[in-house]
């Protein structure tokens, strides 16, 4: 007679054998891709954009993987969008400000900071902006091999000093870190001395007296250690970080990708994002309190300045449009009403609201991401 237990283990072994050939596969075929940020692994930014590579593996059951490069590692952060395009890397932190001929339509959004009144509203009313209303946006980064995921904003900008500014805040003649033409016009408008440099690079200036104060969010007194450098923080909005792409893939890696591994870097995309805003914000309120209790002098402004400062944001609109179309941009004036009306549309959405992480991040999904892909 057959040895029945061996004529069943016969069927048992070949489908062992299957099962680890396929996995042996699934190893073989798993992405291992490069991501890069010029600020440290401790900054808000670093925060999203590991959270996004956790999600992208956990929702294409491991086949996306992402190692992470901070702190410049990978690249600077003037070198990051040809490092994409070249395929140094496959995705990186990409700021508007340090190549603004590059692409002109997306850095219309970003010459409009002064307009970022709550970073949720304006990292909505961009995002949905660049993936809804702008071809032209999508359009150049595709020019650059790079596939858009997300933008985001800071909260709004200040000015953190070296002077504590005793007798209230006196600009003329202070050298000032800015990001980009328009904070360095502002600047300019109330007699300081712009200085176009990464943040990355700030701590280290204002050490050395190379700068007077740095415009940036105030949780760069923890992120970045500007603590222990600046003595004031002026309380006025001058400006913020808005536009670029935080989150991104190389568009020939998009391609490559199948259907379920392009749905897991969409799926992870507004998580990150949403890890970024709410990162920013616990860290603002936090650190404003932590630099009260170091004694650093927290200074207002005149009323003067402050509707210096309202006027210097309402004249952003006519002049935004005017510096795209000279940068090439076809119907800047579009780009221009299309963020503001997005504006109004997350004003409405988000009025009264006091949404969890989470909340936030599923209403992106929803809102913006649902339509765009």
């Amino acid at each position: 007679m057959p040895n029945n237990n061996r004529s069943r283990l016969i069927p048992a072994a070949f489908g062992c054998a299957l099962l680890t050939g396929l996995a042996v596969s699934s190893v073989a075929v798993a992405r291992d891709l490069t991501f890069a940020s010029y600020l440290p692994p401790q900054h808000p930014t670093s925060e999203g954009i590991t959270t996004f590579i956790d999600k992208a593996r956990e929702r294409s059951n491991g086949s996306i993987d992402f190692k992470f490069f901070p702190s410049g590692a990978a690249a600077a952060a003037k070198g990051m969008l040809s490092a994409v395009t070249d395929g140094m890397i496959d995705g990186g932190f990409l700021v508007t400000v340090y190549f603004p001929t590059s692409v002109p339509a997306n850095t219309t959004i970003s010459d409009l900071s002064f307009w970022n009144q709550d970073s949720l509203v304006a990292t909505a009313a961009t995002v949905d902006t660049i993936l809804n209303d702008c071809p032209q946006c999508l359009g150049e980064y595709e020019s650059h091999n790079v596939r858009f995921l997300a933008s985001y904003a800071t909260p709004p900008y200040q000015a953190m000093c070296k002077d504590e500014f005793a007798s209230g805040f006196e600009p003329e003649g202070m050298r000032m870190r800015v990001a980009g033409e328009e904070i360095g016009k502002w600047v300019s408008g109330i007699g300081g001395v712009p200085v176009n440099i990464p943040n990355s690079e700030s701590y280290e200036a204002m050490e050395r007296s190379q700068l007077d104060c740095v415009i940036g969010a105030t949780s760069w007194l923890k992120s970045l250690s500007l603590i222990e450098v600046a003595n004031s923080v002026v309380e006025l909005p001058m400006g913020s970080f808005l536009g670029g792409s935080v989150l991104n893939i190389r568009e020939s890696v998009w391609q490559e990708m199948s259907d379920r591994e392009q749905q897991a870097l969409i799926e992870a995309a507004p998580i990150g994002l949403a890890r970024i805003i709410y990162a920013y914000q616990g860290e603002e309120n936090e650190v404003k309190k932590l630099a009260r209790d170091e004694g650093v002098n927290f200074v207002e402004v005149s009323d003067a300045m402050t509707q210096q400062r309202e006027e210097f944001m309402q004249s952003q609109l006519a002049r935004a449009a005017e510096t795209a179309t000279g940068r090439g941009v076809e119907n800047a004036g579009q780009i221009v009403a299309g963020f503001t009306k997005n504006l109004e549309k997350w004003e409405k959405l988000l009025a009264g609201k006091s949404l969890s992480e989470a909340q936030y991040a599923e209403l992106l999904k929803t809102e913006i991401y649902d339509k765009a892909f």
